[in-house]
């Protein structure tokens, strides 16, 4: 079938609650850096009896604080910029739906494409016949996860269809379909 084409994207409606989400988390860890005070302290009483527990905790919420506004900023940029997460076509396929992708990869360099189950979390991996050479794609950090999912035996292109609404059995049996009638 040619001009055969799948196209991924995240749900607007699971990432409007990401970011609502976020933005609860972060007026709690705001609420808490001002309401942490030297006192009996509960449970917690060996971190914030002292001034010295108290800053600590202060500034373990304002990071959080600041972790949450940082990922919301990430996911309203998402929401604005829609593009697909993954697009699957007779030339390859594009991914885009996370810190580590690496974009573009023809179907020449794929060398099989299968299923893993982690926690009732299915994840489609991509195992490539250079995967150096998509490796050195990656930013600094990006590269060292995917150099360490290599060493636990997961694949460095690896992907979740979760909060797209996309059933992941039927998308690995249509891309390998692509695939083998493209490779």
């Amino acid at each position: 079938m040619e001009n055969e084409k799948i196209v991924v994207s995240q749900k607007k409606s699971t990432l409007v609650i990401c970011i609502i989400s976020l933005f609860f988390a972060c007026i709690v860890m705001i609420f808490m850096i001002f309401n942490v005070e030297v006192g009996d302290g509960g449970r917690m009483k060996w971190l914030l009896s002292t001034p010295f527990g108290v800053a600590v905790a202060k500034v373990f919420f304002a990071v959080c604080a600041v972790l949450c506004v940082y990922s919301a900023v990430i996911f309203i940029k998402r929401l604005i910029n829609y593009k697909p997460l993954i697009v699957v076509d007779e030339s390859g396929f594009t991914d885009s739906s996370n810190a580590n992708s690496v974009g573009f990869v023809p179907w020449r360099d794929v060398k099989r494409i299968y299923m893993v189950t982690m926690k009732h979390n299915k994840l489609i991996q991509v195992e490539l016949e250079y995967p150096e050479e998509y490796l050195n794609r990656m930013g600094g950090l990006a590269r060292k996860a995917a150099e360490l999912n290599m060493k636990l035996g997961y694949q460095p292109i690896s992907f979740s269809l979760n909060g797209t609404g996309k059933n992941p059995d039927k998308f690995l049996a249509d891309m390998i379909s692509i695939w083998e009638r493209n490779k």
